[in-house]
Protein backbone atom coordinates (compact mmCIF):
# COMPACT_ATOMS: atom_id res chain seq x y z
CA UNK A 1 0.00 0.00 0.00
CA UNK A 2 1.12 3.54 -0.77
CA UNK A 3 0.10 6.58 1.26
CA UNK A 4 -0.05 10.11 -0.12
CA UNK A 5 -1.39 13.35 1.32
CA UNK A 6 -3.59 16.07 -0.13
CA UNK A 7 -4.21 19.48 1.44
CA UNK A 8 -7.98 19.79 1.56
CA UNK A 9 -10.15 22.80 2.37
CA UNK A 10 -13.36 22.11 4.29
CA UNK A 11 -16.65 23.92 3.80
CA UNK A 12 -16.47 25.34 7.32
CA UNK A 13 -14.00 28.25 7.65
CA UNK A 14 -13.80 27.50 11.38
CA UNK A 15 -12.51 23.97 10.72
CA UNK A 16 -9.93 25.30 8.26
CA UNK A 17 -8.76 27.81 10.88
CA UNK A 18 -8.54 25.10 13.53
CA UNK A 19 -6.48 22.81 11.31
CA UNK A 20 -4.26 25.38 9.61
CA UNK A 21 -4.15 28.57 11.70
CA UNK A 22 -5.11 27.68 15.25
CA UNK A 23 -4.41 31.12 16.70
CA UNK A 24 -7.50 32.49 14.94
CA UNK A 25 -9.71 30.20 17.06
CA UNK A 26 -7.52 29.75 20.16
CA UNK A 27 -9.99 31.80 22.25
CA UNK A 28 -12.63 29.10 21.68
CA UNK A 29 -10.56 26.11 22.80
CA UNK A 30 -8.45 25.09 25.76
CA UNK A 31 -5.48 23.50 23.96
CA UNK A 32 -3.68 23.67 20.61
CA UNK A 33 -3.60 20.07 19.27
CA UNK A 34 -0.48 20.85 17.25
CA UNK A 35 1.53 21.87 20.33
CA UNK A 36 3.10 18.89 22.19
CA UNK A 37 3.02 20.96 25.38
CA UNK A 38 -0.79 20.88 25.28
CA UNK A 39 -0.76 17.24 26.33
CA UNK A 40 1.51 17.89 29.32
CA UNK A 41 -0.78 20.75 30.40
CA UNK A 42 -3.82 18.55 29.99
CA UNK A 43 -2.23 15.77 32.07
CA UNK A 44 -1.65 18.23 34.91
CA UNK A 45 -5.29 19.34 34.75
CA UNK A 46 -6.49 15.73 34.96
CA UNK A 47 -4.25 15.02 37.95
CA UNK A 48 -5.76 18.06 39.67
CA UNK A 49 -9.43 17.85 38.68
CA UNK A 50 -10.35 14.22 37.98
CA UNK A 51 -12.17 12.64 40.93
CA UNK A 52 -14.20 9.66 39.67
CA UNK A 53 -13.59 6.40 41.56
CA UNK A 54 -11.24 4.61 39.17
CA UNK A 55 -11.67 1.20 40.78
CA UNK A 56 -15.46 1.28 40.39
CA UNK A 57 -15.13 2.63 36.83
CA UNK A 58 -12.69 -0.12 35.85
CA UNK A 59 -14.93 -2.81 37.33
CA UNK A 60 -17.92 -1.58 35.29
CA UNK A 61 -16.00 -1.22 32.03
CA UNK A 62 -14.20 -4.55 32.43
CA UNK A 63 -17.47 -6.43 32.86
CA UNK A 64 -18.96 -4.68 29.83
CA UNK A 65 -15.96 -5.24 27.55
CA UNK A 66 -15.69 -8.88 28.55
CA UNK A 67 -19.34 -9.28 27.57
CA UNK A 68 -18.31 -7.99 24.14
CA UNK A 69 -15.58 -10.67 23.92
CA UNK A 70 -12.71 -8.18 24.12
CA UNK A 71 -9.09 -9.19 23.65
CA UNK A 72 -6.28 -9.43 26.17
CA UNK A 73 -4.88 -5.98 25.36
CA UNK A 74 -8.19 -4.36 26.26
CA UNK A 75 -8.17 -6.14 29.62
CA UNK A 76 -4.61 -4.96 30.23
CA UNK A 77 -5.56 -1.38 29.37
CA UNK A 78 -8.45 -1.49 31.81
CA UNK A 79 -6.13 -2.68 34.54
CA UNK A 80 -3.83 0.25 33.78
CA UNK A 81 -6.79 2.63 34.15
CA UNK A 82 -6.78 2.01 37.90
CA UNK A 83 -3.41 3.78 38.09
CA UNK A 84 -3.97 7.48 38.96
CA UNK A 85 -1.44 8.51 36.31
CA UNK A 86 -3.25 6.77 33.43
CA UNK A 87 -5.23 8.92 31.01
CA UNK A 88 -7.46 8.29 28.00
CA UNK A 89 -7.69 9.19 24.33
CA UNK A 90 -11.32 8.77 23.36
CA UNK A 91 -13.56 9.12 20.36
CA UNK A 92 -17.14 8.13 19.68
CA UNK A 93 -19.91 7.77 17.19
CA UNK A 94 -23.55 6.82 16.83
CA UNK A 95 -24.14 3.07 16.76
CA UNK A 96 -24.75 2.69 13.02
CA UNK A 97 -25.59 -0.65 11.42
CA UNK A 98 -22.43 -2.52 10.37
CA UNK A 99 -20.49 0.32 12.19
CA UNK A 100 -21.89 3.02 9.87
CA UNK A 101 -19.64 5.16 7.61
CA UNK A 102 -15.91 4.53 7.17
CA UNK A 103 -14.97 7.50 9.31
CA UNK A 104 -16.15 5.58 12.39
CA UNK A 105 -13.25 3.20 11.79
CA UNK A 106 -10.84 6.06 11.13
CA UNK A 107 -11.80 7.72 14.40
CA UNK A 108 -10.99 4.56 16.32
CA UNK A 109 -7.68 4.13 14.49
CA UNK A 110 -6.70 7.73 15.28
CA UNK A 111 -7.48 7.13 18.96
CA UNK A 112 -5.37 3.97 18.98
CA UNK A 113 -2.44 5.69 17.28
CA UNK A 114 -2.51 8.85 19.40
CA UNK A 115 -2.75 6.84 22.63
CA UNK A 116 0.29 4.79 21.59
CA UNK A 117 2.25 7.91 20.58
CA UNK A 118 1.51 9.70 23.86
CA UNK A 119 2.43 6.61 25.87
CA UNK A 120 5.75 6.35 24.05
CA UNK A 121 6.43 10.07 24.36
CA UNK A 122 5.63 10.47 28.06
CA UNK A 123 6.26 7.02 29.53
CA UNK A 124 2.80 7.22 31.13
CA UNK A 125 -0.04 4.92 30.12
CA UNK A 126 -2.58 6.45 27.74
CA UNK A 127 -5.32 4.06 26.62
CA UNK A 128 -7.68 4.29 23.62
CA UNK A 129 -11.44 4.29 24.20
CA UNK A 130 -14.54 4.41 22.03
CA UNK A 131 -17.78 6.00 23.25
CA UNK A 132 -20.77 4.12 21.83
CA UNK A 133 -23.44 6.81 21.46
CA UNK A 134 -26.12 4.36 22.57
CA UNK A 135 -28.30 7.15 24.01
CA UNK A 136 -28.89 8.74 20.62
CA UNK A 137 -32.45 8.33 19.34
CA UNK A 138 -32.11 9.58 15.75
CA UNK A 139 -32.80 6.19 14.18
CA UNK A 140 -32.83 7.52 10.60
CA UNK A 141 -29.14 8.45 10.90
CA UNK A 142 -28.00 4.95 11.88
CA UNK A 143 -30.38 2.58 10.08
CA UNK A 144 -28.58 2.35 6.72
CA UNK A 145 -25.33 2.03 4.83
CA UNK A 146 -24.32 2.65 1.22
CA UNK A 147 -22.41 0.11 -0.88
CA UNK A 148 -21.48 -0.40 -4.50
CA UNK A 149 -23.61 -3.32 -5.66
CA UNK A 150 -22.97 -6.08 -8.20
CA UNK A 151 -24.25 -3.82 -11.00
CA UNK A 152 -21.64 -1.22 -9.95
CA UNK A 153 -24.29 1.20 -8.75
CA UNK A 154 -24.52 2.91 -5.36
CA UNK A 155 -27.17 1.13 -3.30
CA UNK A 156 -28.68 2.15 0.03
CA UNK A 157 -29.32 -0.75 2.38
CA UNK A 158 -31.74 0.23 5.13
CA UNK A 159 -32.76 -1.63 8.26
CA UNK A 160 -36.50 -2.08 7.84
CA UNK A 161 -37.43 -1.46 11.42
CA UNK A 162 -39.58 1.28 12.91
CA UNK A 163 -38.93 1.90 16.62
CA UNK A 164 -42.19 3.83 16.78
CA UNK A 165 -40.84 6.73 18.80
CA UNK A 166 -37.76 8.51 20.09
CA UNK A 167 -36.10 5.44 21.55
CA UNK A 168 -32.36 5.33 22.24
CA UNK A 169 -30.44 3.02 19.89
CA UNK A 170 -29.30 1.12 22.95
CA UNK A 171 -32.94 0.30 23.69
CA UNK A 172 -33.82 -0.92 20.17
CA UNK A 173 -33.71 -4.69 20.15
CA UNK A 174 -32.05 -6.82 17.48
CA UNK A 175 -34.82 -8.59 15.53
CA UNK A 176 -35.36 -10.35 12.21
CA UNK A 177 -34.98 -7.07 10.34
CA UNK A 178 -31.26 -7.16 11.23
CA UNK A 179 -30.81 -10.59 9.69
CA UNK A 180 -32.77 -9.52 6.61
CA UNK A 181 -30.34 -6.60 6.27
CA UNK A 182 -27.36 -8.96 6.52
CA UNK A 183 -28.91 -11.15 3.81
CA UNK A 184 -29.41 -8.14 1.54
CA UNK A 185 -25.78 -7.12 2.03
CA UNK A 186 -24.74 -10.61 1.00
CA UNK A 187 -26.99 -10.56 -2.07
CA UNK A 188 -25.99 -7.14 -3.42
CA UNK A 189 -22.19 -7.36 -3.05
CA UNK A 190 -19.82 -9.36 -5.23
CA UNK A 191 -18.48 -12.74 -4.10
CA UNK A 192 -15.04 -12.60 -2.50
CA UNK A 193 -12.71 -14.83 -0.53
CA UNK A 194 -13.49 -13.58 2.98
CA UNK A 195 -17.09 -12.46 2.52
CA UNK A 196 -18.84 -15.58 3.82
CA UNK A 197 -16.65 -15.84 6.91
CA UNK A 198 -17.11 -12.18 7.80
CA UNK A 199 -20.88 -12.20 7.29
CA UNK A 200 -21.19 -15.29 9.47
CA UNK A 201 -19.24 -13.50 12.20
CA UNK A 202 -21.41 -10.40 11.89
CA UNK A 203 -24.54 -12.57 12.09
CA UNK A 204 -23.22 -14.41 15.14
CA UNK A 205 -22.57 -11.12 16.90
CA UNK A 206 -26.11 -9.97 16.08
CA UNK A 207 -27.55 -13.16 17.56
CA UNK A 208 -25.59 -12.53 20.76
CA UNK A 209 -26.65 -8.86 21.05
CA UNK A 210 -29.66 -7.61 22.98
CA UNK A 211 -29.84 -4.31 21.08
CA UNK A 212 -28.38 -2.41 18.13
CA UNK A 213 -25.80 -0.54 20.22
CA UNK A 214 -24.46 -3.81 21.59
CA UNK A 215 -24.25 -5.24 18.06
CA UNK A 216 -22.26 -2.18 17.00
CA UNK A 217 -19.97 -2.49 20.02
CA UNK A 218 -19.36 -6.19 19.38
CA UNK A 219 -18.33 -5.53 15.78
CA UNK A 220 -15.99 -2.72 16.81
CA UNK A 221 -14.50 -4.89 19.57
CA UNK A 222 -13.88 -7.69 17.07
CA UNK A 223 -12.31 -5.38 14.49
CA UNK A 224 -9.99 -3.79 17.07
CA UNK A 225 -9.26 -6.89 19.14
CA UNK A 226 -5.52 -6.45 18.55
CA UNK A 227 -5.39 -2.81 19.59
CA UNK A 228 -6.69 -2.69 23.15
CA UNK A 229 -9.64 -0.42 22.33
CA UNK A 230 -11.97 -0.05 25.33
CA UNK A 231 -15.66 0.36 24.56
CA UNK A 232 -17.83 2.65 26.73
CA UNK A 233 -21.64 2.49 26.73
CA UNK A 234 -23.16 5.46 28.60
CA UNK A 235 -26.47 3.60 29.04
CA UNK A 236 -24.93 1.14 31.48
CA UNK A 237 -26.92 1.50 34.68
CA UNK A 238 -23.80 1.39 36.86
CA UNK A 239 -22.19 4.25 34.90
CA UNK A 240 -25.35 6.33 35.27
CA UNK A 241 -24.97 6.00 39.03
CA UNK A 242 -21.57 7.64 38.79
CA UNK A 243 -23.25 10.60 37.11
CA UNK A 244 -26.04 11.31 39.57
CA UNK A 245 -24.33 14.38 41.06
CA UNK A 246 -23.32 15.61 37.61
CA UNK A 247 -26.89 15.39 36.34
CA UNK A 248 -28.04 17.38 39.36
CA UNK A 249 -25.53 20.10 38.46
CA UNK A 250 -26.67 20.09 34.84
CA UNK A 251 -30.33 20.48 35.81
CA UNK A 252 -29.59 23.18 38.37
CA UNK A 253 -27.57 25.23 35.89
CA UNK A 254 -29.70 24.90 32.77
CA UNK A 255 -30.26 28.65 32.39
CA UNK A 256 -26.54 29.56 32.74
CA UNK A 257 -25.67 26.86 30.17
CA UNK A 258 -28.08 28.43 27.67
CA UNK A 259 -26.59 31.87 28.33
CA UNK A 260 -23.03 30.60 27.82
CA UNK A 261 -24.02 28.82 24.61
CA UNK A 262 -25.66 31.95 23.23
CA UNK A 263 -22.67 34.16 24.12
CA UNK A 264 -20.12 31.84 22.49
CA UNK A 265 -22.33 31.45 19.42
CA UNK A 266 -21.88 35.20 18.90
CA UNK A 267 -18.08 34.78 19.07
CA UNK A 268 -18.31 32.11 16.39
CA UNK A 269 -20.41 34.42 14.21
CA UNK A 270 -17.72 37.07 14.60
CA UNK A 271 -15.48 34.67 12.65
CA UNK A 272 -18.00 34.65 9.81
CA UNK A 273 -19.27 31.17 10.69
CA UNK A 274 -22.74 30.00 11.65
CA UNK A 275 -22.68 28.03 14.93
CA UNK A 276 -22.96 24.25 14.61
CA UNK A 277 -25.42 24.13 17.53
CA UNK A 278 -28.29 26.51 18.20
CA UNK A 279 -30.75 25.80 21.00
CA UNK A 280 -33.85 27.61 22.21
CA UNK A 281 -33.11 29.65 25.33
CA UNK A 282 -35.61 27.53 27.28
CA UNK A 283 -33.91 24.26 26.31
CA UNK A 284 -32.53 22.53 29.44
CA UNK A 285 -29.93 20.64 27.35
CA UNK A 286 -31.04 17.42 29.04
CA UNK A 287 -33.35 14.60 27.98
CA UNK A 288 -35.69 12.67 30.22
CA UNK A 289 -36.97 9.18 29.51
CA UNK A 290 -40.77 9.07 29.53
CA UNK A 291 -42.35 5.69 28.80
CA UNK A 292 -39.07 4.64 27.24
CA UNK A 293 -38.78 7.61 24.88
CA UNK A 294 -35.89 10.08 25.13
CA UNK A 295 -37.58 13.50 25.19
CA UNK A 296 -35.94 16.95 25.49
CA UNK A 297 -36.54 18.89 28.69
CA UNK A 298 -37.52 22.56 28.56
CA UNK A 299 -37.80 25.23 31.22
CA UNK A 300 -41.43 26.26 31.61
CA UNK A 301 -41.17 29.30 33.82
CA UNK A 302 -40.67 27.90 37.33
CA UNK A 303 -40.98 24.28 36.24
CA UNK A 304 -39.67 21.87 33.59
CA UNK A 305 -41.51 19.81 31.03
CA UNK A 306 -41.51 18.09 27.66
CA UNK A 307 -43.45 19.39 24.71
CA UNK A 308 -46.68 17.64 23.93
CA UNK A 309 -47.84 17.41 27.51
CA UNK A 310 -45.98 14.22 28.39
CA UNK A 311 -45.03 15.51 31.82
CA UNK A 312 -44.12 18.48 34.00
CA UNK A 313 -41.83 18.63 37.05
CA UNK A 314 -40.44 21.12 39.52
CA UNK A 315 -36.67 21.54 39.72
CA UNK A 316 -36.72 19.87 43.15
CA UNK A 317 -38.48 16.83 41.71
CA UNK A 318 -35.92 16.54 38.91
CA UNK A 319 -32.98 16.91 41.30
CA UNK A 320 -34.38 14.16 43.52
CA UNK A 321 -34.89 11.91 40.49
CA UNK A 322 -31.30 12.57 39.34
CA UNK A 323 -30.03 11.46 42.74
CA UNK A 324 -32.21 8.36 42.97
CA UNK A 325 -32.69 7.25 39.35
CA UNK A 326 -30.07 8.97 37.14
CA UNK A 327 -30.84 6.47 34.35
CA UNK A 328 -33.96 8.59 33.69
CA UNK A 329 -31.75 11.40 32.34
CA UNK A 330 -29.49 11.87 29.36
CA UNK A 331 -27.37 14.92 28.41
CA UNK A 332 -27.80 16.40 24.95
CA UNK A 333 -25.09 17.30 22.44
CA UNK A 334 -24.07 20.35 24.50
CA UNK A 335 -23.57 18.64 27.87
CA UNK A 336 -22.57 15.14 26.73
CA UNK A 337 -18.87 16.15 26.35
CA UNK A 338 -18.79 17.54 29.90
CA UNK A 339 -20.41 14.37 31.28
CA UNK A 340 -17.85 12.31 29.37
CA UNK A 341 -14.97 14.21 30.94
CA UNK A 342 -16.41 13.91 34.43
CA UNK A 343 -16.54 10.14 33.99
CA UNK A 344 -13.16 9.56 32.33
CA UNK A 345 -9.62 11.05 32.61
CA UNK A 346 -9.61 12.26 29.02
CA UNK A 347 -6.38 13.56 27.57
CA UNK A 348 -7.76 14.06 24.06
CA UNK A 349 -10.98 13.66 22.13
CA UNK A 350 -10.66 12.54 18.49
CA UNK A 351 -13.04 14.74 16.50
CA UNK A 352 -14.22 14.91 12.93
CA UNK A 353 -14.68 18.28 11.17
CA UNK A 354 -18.28 18.65 12.36
CA UNK A 355 -17.35 17.87 15.95
CA UNK A 356 -14.60 20.49 15.92
CA UNK A 357 -17.32 23.02 15.13
CA UNK A 358 -19.42 21.69 18.03
CA UNK A 359 -16.56 21.89 20.50
CA UNK A 360 -15.87 25.49 19.49
CA UNK A 361 -19.00 26.37 21.50
CA UNK A 362 -18.22 24.44 24.67
CA UNK A 363 -15.15 25.86 26.44
CA UNK A 364 -17.09 28.16 28.76
CA UNK A 365 -19.69 25.47 29.41
CA UNK A 366 -16.93 23.16 30.63
CA UNK A 367 -15.70 25.92 32.95
CA UNK A 368 -19.18 26.48 34.32
CA UNK A 369 -18.89 22.99 35.86
CA UNK A 370 -15.25 23.43 36.99
CA UNK A 371 -14.04 21.28 34.12
CA UNK A 372 -11.62 21.97 31.28
CA UNK A 373 -12.03 20.94 27.67
CA UNK A 374 -9.54 18.21 26.64
CA UNK A 375 -7.29 18.46 23.61
CA UNK A 376 -9.55 18.23 20.54
CA UNK A 377 -7.47 16.20 18.11
CA UNK A 378 -8.51 15.94 14.42
CA UNK A 379 -9.29 12.44 13.22
CA UNK A 380 -7.49 10.97 10.24
CA UNK A 381 -9.31 11.59 6.95
CA UNK A 382 -8.72 8.77 4.46
CA UNK A 383 -9.76 7.82 0.93
CA UNK A 384 -9.22 4.18 -0.08
CA UNK A 385 -8.10 3.99 -3.71
CA UNK A 386 -8.34 0.58 -5.35
CA UNK A 387 -6.11 -0.49 -8.27
CA UNK A 388 -8.49 0.22 -11.18
CA UNK A 389 -9.29 3.71 -9.89
CA UNK A 390 -5.61 4.37 -9.19
CA UNK A 391 -4.84 3.58 -12.84
CA UNK A 392 -7.40 6.11 -14.09
CA UNK A 393 -6.17 8.77 -11.66
CA UNK A 394 -2.63 8.33 -12.93
CA UNK A 395 -3.58 8.17 -16.61
CA UNK A 396 -5.62 11.38 -16.51
CA UNK A 397 -3.52 13.27 -13.97
CA UNK A 398 -6.46 13.75 -11.62
CA UNK A 399 -5.97 15.76 -8.41
CA UNK A 400 -8.26 14.78 -5.53
CA UNK A 401 -7.55 17.70 -3.24
CA UNK A 402 -10.53 19.78 -4.39
CA UNK A 403 -13.05 16.99 -3.96
CA UNK A 404 -15.89 16.27 -6.33
CA UNK A 405 -15.97 19.85 -7.66
CA UNK A 406 -12.33 19.56 -8.70
CA UNK A 407 -13.05 16.20 -10.36
CA UNK A 408 -15.89 17.75 -12.38
CA UNK A 409 -13.66 20.62 -13.47
CA UNK A 410 -10.94 18.20 -14.54
CA UNK A 411 -13.41 16.16 -16.59
CA UNK A 412 -14.64 19.31 -18.28
CA UNK A 413 -11.06 20.32 -19.08
CA UNK A 414 -10.32 16.87 -20.52
CA UNK A 415 -13.48 17.07 -22.67
CA UNK A 416 -12.49 20.52 -23.92
CA UNK A 417 -9.01 19.27 -24.80
CA UNK A 418 -10.65 16.60 -26.99
CA UNK A 419 -13.10 19.04 -28.59
CA UNK A 420 -11.76 19.38 -32.15
CA UNK A 421 -14.75 21.52 -33.16
CA UNK A 422 -14.35 24.06 -30.40
CA UNK A 423 -18.06 23.71 -29.64
CA UNK A 424 -18.60 26.63 -27.31
CA UNK A 425 -16.45 29.05 -29.30
CA UNK A 426 -18.20 28.06 -32.51
CA UNK A 427 -21.72 28.35 -31.03
CA UNK A 428 -20.90 31.62 -29.24
CA UNK A 429 -19.69 33.16 -32.48
CA UNK A 430 -22.68 31.95 -34.46
CA UNK A 431 -25.13 33.08 -31.74
CA UNK A 432 -23.60 36.57 -31.80
CA UNK A 433 -23.84 36.61 -35.59
CA UNK A 434 -27.48 35.48 -35.55
CA UNK A 435 -28.36 37.95 -32.81
CA UNK A 436 -26.85 40.90 -34.69
CA UNK A 437 -28.31 39.85 -38.04
CA UNK A 438 -31.76 39.31 -36.53
CA UNK A 439 -31.60 42.66 -34.71
CA UNK A 440 -30.99 44.41 -38.02
CA UNK A 441 -33.76 42.38 -39.60
CA UNK A 442 -36.20 43.38 -36.83
CA UNK A 443 -35.32 47.08 -37.31
CA UNK A 444 -36.01 46.80 -41.02
CA UNK A 445 -39.35 45.00 -40.60
CA UNK A 446 -40.50 47.16 -37.67
CA UNK A 447 -39.96 50.23 -39.82
CA UNK A 448 -43.39 49.58 -41.25
CA UNK A 449 -45.05 49.11 -37.83
CA UNK A 450 -43.42 49.65 -34.40
CA UNK A 451 -45.63 46.99 -32.82
CA UNK A 452 -43.75 44.33 -34.79
CA UNK A 453 -40.62 44.97 -32.63
CA UNK A 454 -42.00 42.94 -29.73
CA UNK A 455 -42.97 40.05 -31.96
CA UNK A 456 -39.56 40.17 -33.57
CA UNK A 457 -37.74 39.99 -30.23
CA UNK A 458 -39.94 37.06 -29.16
CA UNK A 459 -39.09 35.27 -32.40
CA UNK A 460 -35.39 36.04 -31.88
CA UNK A 461 -35.52 34.56 -28.37
CA UNK A 462 -37.05 31.33 -29.69
CA UNK A 463 -34.40 31.08 -32.37
CA UNK A 464 -31.55 31.56 -29.85
CA UNK A 465 -33.22 29.04 -27.52
CA UNK A 466 -33.19 26.47 -30.33
CA UNK A 467 -29.55 27.29 -30.95
CA UNK A 468 -28.76 26.59 -27.26
CA UNK A 469 -30.65 23.31 -27.52
CA UNK A 470 -28.48 22.39 -30.49
CA UNK A 471 -25.35 23.36 -28.48
CA UNK A 472 -26.37 21.02 -25.64
CA UNK A 473 -27.01 18.17 -28.04
CA UNK A 474 -23.60 18.74 -29.64
CA UNK A 475 -21.96 18.55 -26.20
CA UNK A 476 -23.90 15.35 -25.46
CA UNK A 477 -22.66 13.74 -28.66
CA UNK A 478 -19.14 14.90 -27.89
CA UNK A 479 -19.34 13.30 -24.43
CA UNK A 480 -20.66 10.16 -26.08
CA UNK A 481 -17.66 10.12 -28.41
CA UNK A 482 -15.47 10.34 -25.26
CA UNK A 483 -17.34 7.50 -23.60
CA UNK A 484 -14.25 5.82 -22.13
CA UNK A 485 -13.07 9.08 -20.55
CA UNK A 486 -16.50 9.89 -19.09
CA UNK A 487 -17.00 6.33 -17.78
CA UNK A 488 -13.65 6.35 -16.00
CA UNK A 489 -14.31 9.74 -14.42
CA UNK A 490 -17.75 8.53 -13.34
CA UNK A 491 -16.12 5.49 -11.75
CA UNK A 492 -13.64 7.71 -9.91
CA UNK A 493 -16.53 9.81 -8.64
CA UNK A 494 -18.58 6.77 -7.63
CA UNK A 495 -15.68 5.26 -5.69
CA UNK A 496 -14.16 8.36 -4.10
CA UNK A 497 -16.93 10.99 -4.04
CA UNK A 498 -20.25 9.11 -3.82
CA UNK A 499 -23.36 11.24 -3.40
CA UNK A 500 -21.21 14.39 -3.83
CA UNK A 501 -19.34 13.63 -0.63
CA UNK A 502 -16.07 12.15 0.51
CA UNK A 503 -15.96 8.35 0.42
CA UNK A 504 -15.38 8.12 4.18
CA UNK A 505 -18.72 9.82 4.89
CA UNK A 506 -20.78 7.44 2.76
CA UNK A 507 -19.42 3.91 2.37
CA UNK A 508 -19.11 1.18 5.00
CA UNK A 509 -16.01 -0.84 5.93
CA UNK A 510 -17.47 -4.33 5.38
CA UNK A 511 -17.23 -4.51 1.56
CA UNK A 512 -13.53 -3.63 1.86
CA UNK A 513 -13.06 -6.36 4.46
CA UNK A 514 -14.80 -8.82 2.12
CA UNK A 515 -12.06 -8.13 -0.44
CA UNK A 516 -9.03 -7.50 1.77
CA UNK A 517 -9.84 -9.65 4.90
CA UNK A 518 -10.74 -8.54 8.42
CA UNK A 519 -7.05 -7.95 9.20
CA UNK A 520 -7.27 -4.99 6.81
CA UNK A 521 -8.02 -2.98 9.96
CA UNK A 522 -4.54 -3.86 11.26
CA UNK A 523 -3.05 -2.72 7.94
CA UNK A 524 -4.79 0.64 8.31
CA UNK A 525 -3.79 0.99 11.95
CA UNK A 526 -0.16 0.39 11.00
CA UNK A 527 0.00 3.39 8.65
CA UNK A 528 1.57 6.72 9.71
CA UNK A 529 -1.65 8.74 9.92
CA UNK A 530 -0.71 11.31 12.57
CA UNK A 531 1.54 14.33 12.22
CA UNK A 532 -0.34 16.52 9.75
CA UNK A 533 -3.95 17.36 8.98
CA UNK A 534 -3.88 16.54 5.28
CA UNK A 535 -6.35 14.14 3.73
CA UNK A 536 -4.69 10.75 3.32
CA UNK A 537 -4.89 8.95 -0.04
CA UNK A 538 -4.32 5.24 0.48
CA UNK A 539 -3.55 3.27 -2.67
CA UNK A 540 -4.43 -0.35 -1.89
Amino acid sequence: MKLESAAVQYKSPLVNMYLNDFQQVAHLFEHDPGNPGSFADRHDIIMRDYHTDRKTLVCILTEYNETLQCGGLTRQNLQKLEDPGTTVVITGQQAGVFTGPLYTIYKAITAVQLAAELTARTGRSVIPMFWVAAEDHDFAEVDHIYVINREKNIERLRLKHDPGGKYSIGHVRVDEAVFDLIARLEECTNPSEWKGEILEKVSEMARNSANLAEWFARIMTWLFKDHGLVMVNPLLRELRRLWSGTFEEFLGNSAPVSAKLSAVADLVRDLGVEPQVEKDNDNANMFIYVNGERLPLFRLGESFGVRGGAGEWTLEELLAAARETPELFSPNVVLRPVAQDVLLPIMAYIAGPGEISYYALYRDIYRLFNQRMPVIYPRANISLIEPGIAKSIKEYGVSLAEGVEGLHRELQKQLEDRDVLGIDKMFDAYAAEVEQSYRNFILKVAGTDKELTGHGKESQGKLLHQLEYFRKKTHQYHRKSCDTLVTRFNNIEKQLFPRNNWQERVYNILPYLFKYRSDFINDLAGLPLLGNNDHKLLYI
